[in-house]
């Protein structure tokens, strides 16, 4: 049966007018239907319906481009800023209809009302985006785009087979519906049979074998009786997990204004009232030679912030490994490596770290102002507490680590190395049963989501089974 094809042109209009008639009438010359904006008239958003339609039953896609971007959707409507002949190619694309692309050469002369002045950046774009992924024509007269435009049709037609259409009296209608009617019912018998059988066989299947399912729960942990005065929990609001399973994790700063201050140089102004004269311009000069570089403090400052994000932010969690399956897992082996942006550390080592060094300054001219003016010890201490200077030397109340167990046994044991978990359980874990592990410390860098990566092994699987945690921190 032979079938005739419905070939939708697109182009700009003004400048192609002789163009698209040659086309139109080469692809006429060859039986077959052409269609495109002479049908439509004026190009707005209230044809745009027609117009896709129109693509949506056109077999295949002829686009001409020649040095006009075309038409402009206006502010306000869907696509605005785009011309309406970008706008039917990438709705071609979209429909996966197959499109016949042709190209004014460059060195063909145009009129000058005719070349794109004010969109000729968007011309630029649209024709690359044409010639990336498919093979283009380039044609200098209308009549070798006709000749073009036939020569491809008939490649396309022999190459991808589309719908079109045929004439009607060619088919016994009557008898093609009969026939289609007695298919569709003993398909639906068919099917109706495969389910039943699909549904038998799937109940057997669960009765013939049973297997685990192992799953992963993160969440903040809560002190034990004995870790009450532990400062590193009580931070378990800063974790929650979400309907979709995301944990979602709270981001804190640590601010290091105070710190800077206490290293800043100082000058003859910053001693007035009854400080003033009390220090010499060379014991100034002598001062601020004294304070660390700058290199030196950043470094320090980076550090400060670091182990206050570690120590002070940090959350205590627990990790809970669950078998939601239908038999018990044996010899469990499971690995969590947790992205860069979430630190996790074991908290044993949380505590024994200690506060960085600062570098080392030189004795406050201020209080050297101070011891000058006032003699007296008892005023000289309540100088110091007013200027805090007392406060900087604080002492730490230190844990008894001896109150603290490692979670390891023979038959269970967690391993923080490189920012990934390891967690190893030998005995298993009968199915609708779970094993939690304590001691990580989770501590959220920076805001965003990410993701750690999973793998799951227990000697009932076949392979390892890869899932992901998402974290979303905030």
């Amino acid at each position: 049966m032979e079938k005739k094809y419905q070939v939708f042109i697109s182009s700009t209009y003004s400048d192609l007018v002789e163009a698209r008639v040659k086309v139109r009438d080469a692809i006429l010359s060859m039986y077959h239907f052409p269609v495109g904006m002479e049908l439509f008239g004026a190009a707005d958003e209230e044809q745009w319906q027609i117009i896709s339609e129109t693509i949506d039953s056109s077999d295949y896609y002829v686009l001409i481009i020649a040095q006009r971007y075309g038409s402009v959707i206006p502010e306000g409507c869907c696509d605005a800023g785009m011309s309406y002949t970008e706008k039917e190619f990438r709705y071609a694309l979209e429909k996966g209809i197959p499109v016949l692309a042709f190209l004014l050469d460059d060195d063909v002369a145009v009129k000058p009302e005719f070349i794109e002045t004010k969109n000729s950046d968007k011309l630029t774009a649209f024709k690359t985006e044409v010639k990336t992924g498919r093979l283009v024509e380039w044609w200098k007269t209308t009549d070798e785009l006709a000749q073009k435009v036939t020569a491809s049709l008939y490649k396309q037609i022999t190459r991808t087979k589309r719908p079109g259409w045929i004439r009607g009296d060619v088919v016994d209608v009557e008898k093609s519906l009969k026939t289609l009617t007695e298919l569709t019912e003993q398909n639906q018998k068919l099917v109706e049979e495969n389910k039943a059988l699909l549904m038998e066989n799937q109940s057997l299947k669960q009765q013939s074998k049973r297997c685990p399912k192992l799953v992963i729960k993160v969440a903040g942990d809560v002190p034990n009786e004995g870790e009450k005065d532990d400062p590193l929990y009580g931070r378990v609001k800063n974790i929650k997990t979400d309907a979709d399973n995301a944990i979602h994790l709270k981001v804190e700063s640590v601010k290091t204004s105070s710190v800077e201050a206490e290293y800043q140089p100082v000058s003859e102004s910053d001693f007035i009232g009854e400080l003033r004269g009390n220090v010499s311009i060379k014991e100034i000069e002598e001062y601020n030679a004294a304070l660390p570089s700058e290199d030196m403090l950043e470094k320090y400052l980076k550090l400060y912030q670091m182990h206050h994000l570690i120590v002070d932010h940090g959350i205590a969690s627990v990790v809970c490994v669950c078998n939601i399956g239908t038999a018990k897992a044996t010899d469990i082996s499971i690995k969590i490596e947790f992205p860069d942006e979430i630190r996790v550390l074991d908290i044993y080592e949380v505590r024994k770290l200690k506060e960085p060094e600062a570098p080392k300054k030189p004795k406050s001219l201020q209080i050297v102002a101070y011891e000058r003016a006032h003699r007296s010890e008892m005023v000289l201490e309540k100088t110091f507490e007013q200027f805090g200077v007392l406060n900087d030397i604080k002492t730490m109340k230190l844990l008894d680590l001896s109150t603290y167990t490692t979670h390891n046994s023979p038959f269970e044991s967690i391993d923080i190395i490189e920012n990934m978990v390891s967690i190893e359980i030998k005995d298993g874990i009968v199915h609708t049963r779970l094993s939690s592990f304590r001691d990580i410390y989770i501590v959220p860098m920076k805001r965003g989501e990410f993701k750690a990566r999973v793998e799951l092994m227990c000697a009932e699987y076949e392979n390892p089974e890869e899932t992901e945690l998402t974290f979303i921190c905030e």
